[in-house]
Formats: C-alpha cells, structure tokens, sequence
C-alpha cells in the first residue's frame, strides 16, 4: 500500500528529516494496513518497529487512524482503544504520565508522557472528532518541550475529517 497517499500519516522518513535521528529507511522496518470492515467502517495503521538495534535508534513509532460508521461507535471504539493501550504499555517496566495542561484538539484527547523504568522514553497521543480517531504511540523519541506534537503532528491531522480510502 502506498501510505504517501495518506498526508495525516506522518511517516518515519518525516520524522528523521525533522529530527537528527539515525532510522532505517529502507522500508524493511516499516508496515502499513488498510482495512474495511463489513459494517463501513475503515481503520489505517502504520508502524515503525527497530527496537533491537546497534546501528539505528532505537524506536518503536505507531500510528492508527479509523473512521467509524456513527459517533455513538467512534467513542466507544475510542475509549476501548485508549484502555487496551492503557494496559499493554503500563507493563513490563513501561508506565505512563499523563499531562494535562496542552492544548489539543478533538471532541476527547489524551496525551501522556511514556516512560520505561521510570525515565522519560515517548508519548501517547490519541484523539476524537467526530467519527474519526487518531492514536499515535512512540517509544525512542522523547521532547520535554511537546514539541513533536505541535510542530509535527498536528499540523498534519488537521484534516483528519478528509480521511477516507484512497484508490
């Protein structure tokens, strides 16, 4: 699948251009999925996964973006969503804070800072507008400031209501 056709994915490539991060660009540690679910439903998923590396930085970058067929679906896939991720990446010596005081957009957020024995490590970010939702996880990446939210992802999901299949 060509995810270049999806400008509210931001992909590793833009992440290394933005930031002095040494990461595999030749696609072997990148995957992407588009699926359409019976009931209209459609979920976009996006993954860079290069944790077990001497060369590259390590980093663990994931982005899911669905569009629900009704709002009363897209909260309750949303809130599921955030408490299943809630479980997973609060184990295994990984934790999350979450912090409260950013100014985000969408009908529901959450942004938390993750942490992996005890030290800052990536974020959380996930967020609700209408029937679109939006997650982002990210392990290796860490900027006290929020930055790589502001300056970089939201500017791309500004548009998330024009997210729909591309043929």
């Amino acid at each position: 699948m060509d995810i270049s056709k999806y400008p509210i994915v931001t992909t590793i490539k833009e992440v290394s251009k933005e930031y002095d991060i040494q990461v595999d660009l030749s696609g072997k540690s990148e995957t992407s999925s588009l699926t359409k679910y019976l009931d209209g439903s459609i979920e976009l998923e996006y993954t860079y996964d290069l944790i077990e590396t001497d060369f590259y930085t390590p980093l663990f970058y994931s982005i899911t973006i669905t569009k629900d067929k009704t709002i009363k679906d897209a909260k309750e896939n949303y809130k599921l969503s955030n408490d299943a991720l809630g479980l997973v990446v609060n184990s295994f010596g990984q934790g999350t804070e979450e912090v409260t005081n950013m100014d985000l957009p969408g009908d529901e957020n959450y942004y938390a800072n993750r942490t992996y024995d005890g030290a800052p490590n990536g974020f959380l970010f996930s967020m609700r507008e209408g029937v679109y939702s939006y997650s982002l996880i990210v392990s290796g990446i860490y900027m006290e400031d929020n930055s790589f939210i502001y300056d970089v992802i939201l500017p791309e999901i500004q548009n998330l209501k024009d997210f729909d299949v591309m043929e």
